[in-house]
Order: structure tokens, then sequence, then C-alpha cells
């Protein structure tokens, strides 16, 4: 992707993350897309955070090295398959809004700027394992928002981004221990998903 591309999706990253934590956005409006991906993503965010609320309250997130950490992980296991679509794409907005604010709960005078990280390694994932497809399936314009918009249909989408959530924190996914939250260099410590995937996902 050019550097024109990741920018576009470090916006996006921005804003939704800013959307997340409910921070103003002073510099300018979010553009459509910005804005419709919020929508998508923050639906999913919250479903997760209803429905998974027992899991996401049993593992500590100290510090934008621990986001890091277990983003990359769950992200590299969704996407080991070598399947992309766009709903899997929302969901790497989400994940990183859902870290983020746990990080914000849990963190006392969290950073302001604490988003402008994650949304960096957010975009970077994106960039490094989906740009491609964007490019080849539409783009943002042609592509996400023809999904997306409105009037489009993504229920379907949710529920099934609620099961692989599910499968994320299951007890059979180790994610990292409270002992030990920074670290991925331990093998009991590495992430494990027993996932499995189908091509014609939305």
């Amino acid at each position: 992707m050019t550097d024109c591309e990741f920018m576009f999706i470090h916006s996006l990253a921005e804003d939704y993350l800013q959307y997340v934590l409910q921070i103003p956005a002073f510099e300018s409006a979010p553009s459509k897309t910005s804005r419709v991906l919020q929508r998508v993503a923050f639906s999913v965010q919250k479903k997760v955070e209803k429905n998974l609320k027992l899991y996401l309250d049993d593992f500590d997130v100290e510090s934008i090295d621990t986001v890091r950490t277990i983003f990359n992980q769950v992200m590299e296991k969704e996407f080991e398959d070598g399947i992309i679509n766009w709903g899997r794409i929302v969901t790497i907005f989400a994940f990183g809004g859902v870290l983020l604010k746990k990080l914000s709960q849990e963190q006392t005078g969290l950073d302001v700027d604490a988003y402008k990280q994650v949304s960096s390694f957010v975009a970077e994932f994106i960039m490094n394992n989906t740009g491609e497809w964007i490019r080849q399936n539409g783009g943002w314009e042609d592509g996400f928002m023809k999904k997306f918009e409105p009037k489009s249909g993504w229920l379907t989408f949710l529920e099934m981004t609620g099961q692989i959530w599910k499968m994320f924190f299951s007890p059979q996914a180790t994610l990292l221990t409270r002992e030990n939250p920074g670290s991925c260099d331990n093998g009991d410590q590495h992430l494990v998903l027993p996932c499995t995937r189908n091509s014609d996902e939305t």
C-alpha cells in the first residue's frame, strides 16, 4: 500500500479509538467512511463487551505494551488461515477498541495520546495483512461503504463476530496471565485459539 493509503487507514483507526474513548475531535469532522466504520465496529464492540464480560474481567491490560502483545497474538491467529473479508477487517478496529477501553479503565491517568499509539499498530496490522486485499476489493469507498452503509444488511456478520470472540476468550484459549501480563516469550503464555473459519463469511 502507498503512504496515502496507510495514512487513511491510520486516520480511520484514530477516529474510531477517539470515538471509543469519547474524545472530542477538534481538528476536523470524521469522514463518512469513518462514521460508518464507527457505527459498525462499535456495535460489534458493545456486543462483545456485554456477552463476554466475565472473560474480559479475567485478565489485566496494564500498559500499551500489553495491549500491543495481546492485539498481535489474537489478530495473527485470526488471520493465519489467509481468509480476508470486510467483516474480519472491522473486527481489527473493534478489538483495538476493546483493549484500549480496558486499558483506560485499569490505568489511572491514562495518557491522552494513548489512542494514537494503539491506532498506529492497528493501522500497521491492517496495512501489512489486508492492504492488497482492500485495494483489490474496491477500497474503502467502493468496497467497505457498499457493504456496510445503513441500507446494507450486516446482522449475520455481527452474530458471526460474537462467535469468534467467544473462541478468543474461551477457557481453551490462554491469554497472558495476571502474573506476567507483558511477556509473550514464554510458550505457556502464547495464545491458542481453537478456531475454524469459513471462506463464505461476510
